[in-house]
C-alpha cells in the first residue's frame, strides 16, 4: 500500500523497505552511507585514537543514536515482533548498538565487537537494494561474494589488531593488521609480521583454517560468476515483443512475460 493511503506506521514500514520511490532510495542511501562512515571511523580511530579521543566518542554517540532510532522503528512496524528480534539483521543491529552502552566496562574488549558493524551492509547486499532496478541476479551474487571476502579480511584484521596492538610493534595500526590478514588468508606467509600474544596466535590459527576452506570457496564462486557473465554473448530475443536484454538464466520475457528461448554465440 502506498503511504499516502495508510497510517503513519504503514508509511514508516513502507519507506524502510521501499527501494523505488525517491524517499525510499534516500533512506537506503543514508543508512548505507552511515554504515560506511562507521567502518571508516573505526579504521581511522586505530591511527588517531589517543589524539582525538573525545571527537571519536562524539561521533560514536551520534551514529549509535541513529542506529537505535532505526532499530526502534523497524521493531515498531514489524508484524511479528519476536521473529523480528530473533532475525539475523536485528541481531546485527543490536551488536552495532550494545558496545556503546558497555564501553565503561572494558573499552578494549568492546572495540572488538564494534567491528561486526560491517555486517549491517548485509541487509542491502542480500537484496541488491543499492543496485539499479535492472541489475541481474549474477551481479547481485558477485556483490555478495565480494562483500563476504572483504568482511572476512576486515573482521580478521580487527581481531588481530586488538589482540596485538599493545605488545606487538609490527601491528600498531589497522593497516598493518589488514596486510597481515591478507598475507595469512592467501597462505603466502612472508613471515615479516608474527603474532606474539596467545590470543593473536589463536586468531591466526582460525584465519589459516578459514583460508583453507572458506576463502577459496568464495573466490571460486566469484570466478564462476564472472565467467558466466562474460564468457558468452547472449542472443536472447523474445519472439513476441522483440525485447533482448534478458538474464542468462531467464525463462520469461522481462517486458511481456512470454516464454523465451536461448541461443548462445561462443
Amino acid at each position: 500500500m502506498h503511504p499516502r493511503h495508510g497510517t503513519i506506521k504503514e508509511a514508516v514500514a513502507f519507506y524502510l523497505h521501499d527501494t523505488t520511490t525517491f524517499a525510499g532510495k534516500f533512506i537506503d542511501l543514508f543508512i548505507i552511507s552511515l554504515n560506511l562512515f562507521t567502518v571508516l571511523v573505526f579504521i581511522t580511530e586505530s591511527y588517531f585514537h589517543d589524539t582525538y579521543l573525545h571527537l571519536f566518542w562524539d561521533i560514536e554517540v551520534v551514529t549509535v543514536s541513529i542506529f537505535i532510532l532505526e532499530y526502534i522503528l523497524r521493531l515498531w512496524v514489524a508484524e511479528k515482533k519476536v521473529k523480528h528480534v530473533l532475525g539475523i539483521y536485528s541481531i546485527i543491529d543490536l551488536v552495532a548498538i550494545i558496545p556503546t552502552f558497555i564501553t565503561f566496562l572494558d573499552l578494549r574488549f568492546v572495540r572488538i565487537f564494534r567491528v561486526f558493524r560491517i555486517f549491517r551492509f548485509m541487509r542491502f547486499v542480500d537484496t541488491g537494494a543499492f543496485l539499479s532496478e535492472d541489475a541481474k541476479m549474477h551481479e547481485i551474487r558477485i556483490m555478495k561474494i565480494i562483500f563476504t571476502i572483504v568482511s572476512i579480511i576486515f573482521v580478521s584484521s580487527s581481531f588481530i589488531y586488538e589482540a596485538e596492538r599493545a605488545l606487538n610493534p609490527d601491528i600498531n595500526d589497522l593497516g598493518s593488521a589488514i596486510y597481515f590478514s591478507i598475507v595469512t588468508l592467501t597462505t603466502v606467509g612472508f613471515g615479516d609480521i608474527v603474532p606474539i600474544t596467545p590470543i593473536g596466535r589463536f586468531a591466526t590459527v582460525l584465519m589459516i583454517l578459514v583460508s583453507i576452506a572458506l576463502v577459496p570457496w568464495q573466490l571460486g564462486l566469484l570466478i564462476k560468476e564472472f565467467m558466466l557473465s562474460t564468457s558468452k554473448k547472449q542472443i536472447v530475443t523474445c519472439e513476441k515483443c522483440g525485447f533482448r536484454n534478458h538474464d542468462i538464466d531467464a525463462t520469461y520475457c522481462k517486458h511481456c512475460g512470454s516464454i523465451i528461448y536461448h541461443e548462445t554465440d561462443e
